[in-house]
């Protein structure tokens, strides 16, 4: 226990005598974990808005003008039977003709003698079901029914969403892998320049038959300060910046930003990782 506390003491010791690559440590894992964690939220929220989008696309089926009220009461029990389905409505002739009317700001009866509007359905699938392949099987499902005369649905809307859902998706999870590799290999370079200042007191501890467990854990212990450090720093930054948007500026920008404790808890244990990794690795390649 005596050893370990020493251990630890070193440590800390080993942080202050770092000065300036110690500082530049954090600084830089404090930089990389407010990008993660505010590109993490943005990200996150876009992605959120993106689904809320798809949460309104409805699919329509045009029935066949010729097609008799039984089929088409058959036809909607079976629609009701699909698990892709999440919520199904019917539109009468004369309900399309009202609707008509709301929207174009004419009677379908003064334009013709007649109503051409066929019954319909919409229909809106299920969250899992929202996306383009899913939409094209059901789509071609629904139309191979004898009494549906055409199925409609905004594809090219679709294509554009799901490829920006796409790009959101592939640039976070880049811009995470970036910085926490150079995160890594600062701290892993200031623990070198932290070694290398103190080769001498490392050369008598090893005369004096100091382990090697015993030379490296101070170091480690170090490196996984900074990296501790630093995403604690980020997370006031972010979470002040959080409170100034959701206090002040929210009536201006009509966004609330809502996170939890875990999301902070999950940047600091980020960035303790970042810097026991970086610490172990530099250890590793200079002291071995």
């Amino acid at each position: 226990m005596t050893i370990l506390w020493f251990l630890f003491k070193e440590g800390f010791k080993g942080l202050i005598r770092s000065k300036y690559s110690g500082v530049f440590s954090i600084f830089i894992i404090t930089i990389s974990i407010m990008i993660v964690g505010l590109g993490y939220v943005a990200a996150r929220d876009t992605l959120f808005m993106v689904e809320n989008i798809k949460a309104q696309f409805d699919v329509d089926i045009f029935i066949k003008q010729t097609a008799a009220n039984d089929d088409i009461a058959s036809f909607e029990k079976k629609l009701a039977q699909m698990e892709e389905i999440e919520h199904l409505g019917y539109i009468s002739p004369e309900d399309a003709a009202v609707k008509f009317k709301k929207e174009f700001g004419e009677d379908i009866f003064d334009i013709l003698d007649y109503n051409p509007l066929p019954p319909s359905f919409t229909i809106r699938l299920k969250p899992i079901y929202r996306n383009l392949i899913s939409v094209e099987a059901i789509a071609n499902i629904l139309q191979s029914d004898p009494i549906v005369d055409e199925v409609k649905y905004r594809k090219n809307f679709l294509i554009i969403l799901e490829k920006y859902q796409r790009i959101i998706l592939f640039s976070v999870l880049g811009i995470f892998v970036v910085l926490t590799v150079i995160s890594i290999a600062l701290t892993s370079n200031s623990i070198k320049m932290t070694i290398f200042a103190r080769r001498d007191i490392i050369s008598t501890m090893k005369l004096i038959g100091a382990t090697d467990l015993f030379v490296k854990t101070p170091f480690v212990i170090e490196g996984t300060l900074e990296g501790g450090i630093g995403a604690l720093l980020a997370s006031l930054i972010i979470y002040s910046f959080f409170y100034l948007q959701n206090t002040y500026l929210q009536s201006f920008f009509d966004y609330r930003v809502v996170v939890s404790y875990r999301f902070y808890i999950g940047l600091i244990v980020l960035g303790t990782f970042m810097g026991l990794v970086g610490s172990r690795r530099a250890v590793k390649k200079f002291l071995d």
